[in-house]
């Protein structure tokens, strides 16, 4: 998997109030790149407790799982025999970064659904989101693209009635694997999770963030992000266990 070049965006108060639902956002959420979201727990607290409204899988006829290739890689390894398989499915997509998802004409929208849910596959009414930019390290590149997928769900699939933000698994403390194969692909950006937290604020009752799951040691990464087949496992049995409490 090849690093994808940044590209330029919008400032993140321009973007927020270009972007952002009516009413306007709350005042902390449109805060400058400089300013920690209002959520302190959303940008530093690694536990299992996410932020965000709580629901449970028995909420929803079909959660849709969207990330890039190390995401199926854990979805297959296991999570589907955890959680209720009937209504789950997942589309993983080589280089299936944020700024695809971003763009509502991205043929990326078109992308095969694989294992679809028995009911209402082409309706789901939850999407889980992994969003990937390894390349981007400010508040100003991830904050429109994060807004703009929102909104895109909210017009491609009204059906959906809540949106769960997640990353790909992380090293552990997020700190960078140094000895890992592509270790800047090891850890997650600070940036990123505090955009998260913005994203949560400005759509209170539509998103939630989930844990941030971390990889039990350096040695569970492969060429980074991709795990180890135990190490897949291990996280397809945690993320499982996880969404069939929430």
């Amino acid at each position: 998997m090849q690093a994808e070049s940044a590209s330029a965006a919008p400032s993140a108060d321009s973007a927020a109030n270009a972007l952002a639902p009516q009413p306007s956002p709350p005042e902390d959420a449109a805060s400058s790149a400089g300013t920690a979201p209002p959520p302190p727990d959303a940008a530093t607290d690694s536990a299992a407790s996410p932020v965000g409204p709580v629901l449970t899988y028995k909420d929803f006829a079909c959660s849709w799982v969207l990330g890039i290739t190390t995401t199926g890689e854990w979805y297959r390894a296991g999570f589907e025999k955890v959680v209720d398989d009937a209504r789950w499915q997942v589309t993983h997509v080589e280089m299936g970064h944020l700024e695809k998802w971003a763009d509502p004409a991205n043929p990326i929208w078109n992308s095969p659904i694989e294992s679809p849910c028995t009911m209402n596959s082409k309706t789901p009414d939850r999407i889980v989101y992994s969003a990937v930019k390894y390349e981007w390290t400010t508040v100003d590149q991830f904050l429109p693209a994060y807004i703009a997928v929102i909104n895109n769900i909210k017009t491609k699939y009204p059906s959906v009635k809540h949106v769960d933000l997640m990353t790909y698994e992380r090293a552990p403390g997020d700190m960078e694997c140094k000895g890992a194969n592509r270790p800047y692909y090891s850890w997650i950006r600070p940036a990123q999770d505090q955009v998260a937290a913005m994203v949560q604020a400005m759509f209170p009752d539509f998103v939630t963030i989930l844990p941030k799951w971390e990889v039990q040691s350096c040695a569970d990464f492969g060429l980074c992000p991709h795990l180890s087949g135990a190490a897949n496992a291990f996280e397809a049995k945690t993320i499982g266990e996880y969404m069939l409490a929430h």
